[in-house]
């Protein structure tokens, strides 16, 4: 689960990566430090847009494979 740390809806993203956690779903979390709410639509100018697409395609391979 990612959230961006300037995103009005990062609490709610955490809350929800913690119960999925203590309900003993395999989660990682992360949180992108100075992001936006719908930062990963700017990955061809944000560095961090395109560190986070690249960990969210690394997780759909790993869960495909």
């Amino acid at each position: 689960m990612i959230t961006a740390e300037c995103d009005p809806l990062r609490d709610e993203g955490h809350a929800y990566a913690e119960r999925l956690r203590s309900a003993g779903v395999p989660v990682t979390y992360t949180e992108y430090a100075g992001m936006v709410h719908g930062f990963l639509s700017l990955a061809g100018v944000v560095p961090g847009a395109r560190r986070a697409l690249d960990q969210i395609g690394a997780a759909l391979g790993r869960a495909l494979a």
